[in-house]
């Protein structure tokens, strides 16, 4: 009788065995997926970032994918000391004075649907090289730092063409993307890098 009795305890102990092992295991798995998925995500990690360039090809604000996977806009805003507007860069800049539309502005669009590749960018505003003379230079370069708040320009370059560094009236331009697999960012031309957007 008492070999009986072990014999179903050992079987019991088994049969436990068994579950934790399994269960250990469906852990392990469920832990190995996820950060396969983790490292899915991020080998395809789109980076934007706002800039403004002032050099023999021009004088342009522009928004370049410093990432490694390609980067979808989903939105593009303008905030400012009147509020907030679903707008561009370009459209913004011309609303602000009718002499603008007389300039040979350059435009790469910035509006949801555009895809822009890892190491890539686009020039959302600004003027070729080729229309610039220095009085023309001169005037775009600070018509540009007036108007948009820049995270990346020093503060000597505000104060090289009279500007104040800091400024509530310059707009800041706000764009929402995200990568193939949907996870998304929000960069702002005062903030130097992206921020997680949780819906």
């Amino acid at each position: 009788m008492k070999f009986r009795s072990i014999h179903i305890d050992t079987d019991r102990v088994l049969s436990l065995s068994a579950i934790v092992i399994g269960v250990g295991s469906l852990f392990v798995i469920l832990y190995q997926t996820h950060l396969m998925r983790q490292s899915q995500h991020a080998s395809v990690m789109p980076y934007l970032m706002i800039g403004f360039t002032s050099n023999s090809g021009g004088i342009h604000v522009n928004l370049r994918n410093a990432g490694i996977g390609p980067a979808l806009i989903n939105d593009v805003r303008i905030r400012h000391a009147t509020g907030e507007k679903a707008t561009d860069p370009y459209t913004f800049f011309l609303q602000g004075d009718a002499n603008r539309r007389k300039l040979p502005l350059t435009v790469d669009s910035a509006v949801a649907g555009r895809l822009i590749p890892a190491g890539e960018g686009i020039q959302m505003v600004g003027v070729d090289g080729q229309f610039l003379t220095d009085d023309r230079r001169g005037s775009i370069f600070k018509e540009l730092l007036q108007t948009f708040d820049l995270a990346e320009v020093p503060s000597n370059w505000y104060e090289g063409v009279g500007l104040p560094a800091a400024d509530p009236r310059r707009a800041v331009i706000q764009v929402v993307y995200s990568s193939i697999y949907g996870d998304r960012w929000r960069i702002r031309s005062n903030s130097f890098a992206p921020e997680p957007v949780r819906d």
